[in-house]
């Protein structure tokens, strides 16, 4: 089944949010056939929660249980408002210098509070341009997730989001995307047999928005999409959703 997650990122006032909600619930009968998943900031969780039609995902989550760590969310205190957290997003690596193991660990509690990681993954401007972008996703997988065994692992979602395309407005072309995407599935099936990983979905989040959905979504290798600065408006996403839904009868 498709997914399609809006990460609101750091924008709305809870207003706004609400306002927002209210709108999607009025199409609550598209997420029939696909995942419709939305991804506001942290505090207007308890709010959403209460409202939404549409299951909620975190934008980041501690990799610790509990502790010491002003400013932070433990795992646990998620789980009672979403069933999914986003790990491993281009800006959080950029940003705050998130590495793999740190991200791992991050995954790790998401496991053990029953939550479902939405992992991102995807190579920089420099490793593209040098031509060893596989190597460089190739490290990100394995050293994120190989050492997790298979019960765990099938929860999982991923995006690929190549970091020279967040917020950039550029997307991966077609052939691009396909490459990746064989190229991860291929890893997980090797690594955790064909059962799981022929089901992990994949979804790609590099400046998707309506106008180009139709073409990322034509591939069979993308399960999905993981929405940005598109999802900030309601109208918009909801045409993104209603693309995704003509996909996904079409496909299923």
């Amino acid at each position: 089944m498709v997914f399609i997650v809006a990460n609101w990122k750091m924008n709305k006032s809870q207003a706004q949010a609400v306002e927002y909600i209210h709108i999607l619930n009025k199409f609550s009968d598209l997420k029939k056939h696909i995942n419709v998943l939305i991804s506001p900031p942290s505090i207007h969780l308890p709010v959403i929660s209460s409202i939404s039609d549409f299951p909620l995902v975190a934008q980041n989550v501690s990799h610790l249980e509990n502790g010491a760590l002003t400013g932070e969310i433990s795992a646990q205190m998620l789980s009672k408002y979403v069933k999914h957290v986003i790990v491993g997003h281009s800006e959080r690596r950029q940003f705050f210098l998130e590495n793999n193991f740190f991200i791992k660990e991050k995954i790790q509690m998401c496991f053990k509070y029953k939550l479902s990681p939405i992992f991102c993954f995807g190579e920089n401007k420099n490793a593209r341009n040098k031509g060893n972008y596989l190597d460089f996703i190739k490290s990100q997988i394995q050293e994120v997730l190989f050492d997790f065994d298979v019960a765990k692992i099938s929860s999982l979602i991923l995006a690929y989001e190549p970091i020279w395309a967040i917020g950039t407005g550029n997307t991966a072309t077609a052939l691009q995307i396909e490459e990746v995407h064989t190229y991860v599935r291929n890893l997980l099936i090797l690594k955790f047999g064909e059962s799981i990983g022929f089901r992990i979905p994949i979804l790609y989040g590099g400046s998707c928005n309506s106008d180009n959905a139709v073409e990322i979504l034509s591939n069979d290798h993308v399960d999905g999409l993981l929405v940005g600065g598109a999802s900030l408006d309601a109208s918009n996403f909801i045409n993104i959703i209603k693309i995704a839904n003509e996909f996904s009868s079409n496909r299923f």
